[in-house]
């Protein structure tokens, strides 16, 4: 049992360097070799007939034939592309959400196995100024005929196309490396539950291997749910539309100001007489007090100045 647990680690290590060896394309008519050996001499390589009888589909992992990953198969084809396009309109305010909508429609009409809504949003619908947003995740073909028509159709509703953008990302190298880290992964898997089904041991030495096969079953999960989601941006492509209502000349809140004003101008000038009054209410009790005082002082005043001058 221990000369096998020895061996499964050597597998373990080997199959995993081969899901970064697998990734190199296969060009020509030649096939890559890969293989596990246990400490044994390396093989004369075989024959060059033998090697153009060889598949570029299939690798060699342990001493058996299995298939190529998938990613290397399309990469010798050629390269995997992820497409993405934004594009902005400029539509009147009166039929901008109409357009979006029926944009929402065609993509829903053609079904989720060709297109998809990812986002779609409207902003300010019913105001002077709306504006709308949609993503959507379709096959190359509808994308490209969908994108073929948004100029004549903006130009027909009495907008335009203000701007059109396409990105490309190549996705081949990690589609590769992925598909190989797959089948390398896979192949371990297999192994190991295989010799859990097939040798007798200590309880310890299945409970290792279990553990071992859990590591390797979370990690194969984890690389197909990636090279699944790299294989849909290539087969399929991503398309933003930004809508923007267009700018009339004079827009109907350019004078909102105006009318603000003037419907506020009665508040201001009661606010202003009611502050009046509660001042006029503050200071009259202190205007009793202070008028008397005030005169008296003004007339002892000029008393006084006048004895002086009758004096002098």
């Amino acid at each position: 049992m221990w000369r096998e647990a020895g061996l499964l680690m050597a597998a373990s290590l080997v199959l995993t360097g081969c899901g970064e060896e697998a990734n190199r394309p296969v060009s020509g008519g030649a096939s890559t070799e890969y293989a596990i050996r246990e400490a044994a001499p390396e093989p004369a390589p075989p024959p060059p007939a033998a090697r153009m009888r060889a598949s570029a589909d299939e690798i060699t992992v342990s001493g058996s034939r299995v298939q190529r990953p998938d990613g290397a198969t399309e990469a010798a084809q050629g390269p995997l592309l992820a497409y993405t396009y934004q594009t902005s309109l400029e539509l009147p305010a009166d039929i901008l959400g109409g357009a979006h909508a029926a944009h929402v429609e065609a993509c829903q009409n053609a079904g989720p196995a060709t297109c998809q809504v990812i986002r779609a949003q409207v902003n300010n619908a019913d105001g002077p100024r709306p504006s709308a947003y949609l993503q959507l995740r379709a096959a190359p073909d509808w994308i490209v005929e969908f994108r073929a028509g948004l100029e004549t159709e903006a130009e027909e509703l009495g907008g335009q196309v203000l701007s059109d953008q396409t990105s490309v990302e190549d996705l081949t190298t990690r589609i590769v490396d992925t598909a190989a880290r797959v089948q390398a992964q896979t192949t371990l898997r297999d192994r190991l539950q295989q010799l859990l089904e097939t040798r007798d041991g200590d309880l310890s030495d299945l409970l290792a291997v279990e553990r071992e096969l859990a590591n390797v079953q979370a990690d194969l999960d984890a690389q197909a749910s990636v090279l699944a989601a790299l294989r849909q941006r290539v087969d399929t492509s991503l398309l933003t539309l930004n809508y923007q209502a267009e700018r009339q000349v004079v827009e109907p809140e350019t004078f909102n100001p105006i009318g603000r004003a003037f419907k506020e101008m009665g508040d201001v000038f009661a606010e202003s007489v009611a502050s009046l009054i509660l001042f006029l209410a503050g200071a009259l009790p202190w205007l009793v007090i202070a008028v008397p005082v005030i005169s008296g002082v003004i007339i002892g005043f000029r008393r006084l100045l006048r004895r002086k001058k009758a004096a002098g």
